[in-house]
């Protein structure tokens, strides 16, 4: 018996880009419910771990996450300032929902 322990991690991340979009939407005022530090290991996982096989996001094309690198910059440099931006909140809610809802289909890196 084989166990697709890729295809359970791949579960996984979609389950963890439900909840993080969740927490993303919970946010009343002016503070974050959504731990920068939670969504800067994420898409660190995210673009260090996996490429993108097929998408049929809107939004995202191509066969990597190399488009998180700006967006995990302004984490890393202004996390709370980041969330709390309609610009990088409509584009972080944008890509958990496309993972939460199965538009990418992914595959480890070849480099894992």
């Amino acid at each position: 018996m084989t166990v697709n322990s890729s295809r359970d991690d791949i579960q996984a991340l979609a389950l963890q880009a439900f909840s993080l979009l969740n927490q993303l939407r919970e946010q009343t005022g002016r503070e974050p419910a959504l731990s920068a530090d939670d969504l800067l290991l994420f898409c660190y996982r995210l673009r260090d771990g996996y490429r993108i096989v097929r998408s049929t996001s809107d939004r995202f094309r191509g066969t990597t996450f190399g488009f998180l690198n700006e967006l995990l910059y302004e984490l890393e440099s202004r996390p709370d300032e980041t969330l709390l931006s309609p610009e990088w909140r409509t584009l972080i809610e944008s890509l958990l929902r496309d993972l939460a809802s199965g538009k990418f289909t992914l595959a480890r890196s070849a480099d894992r």
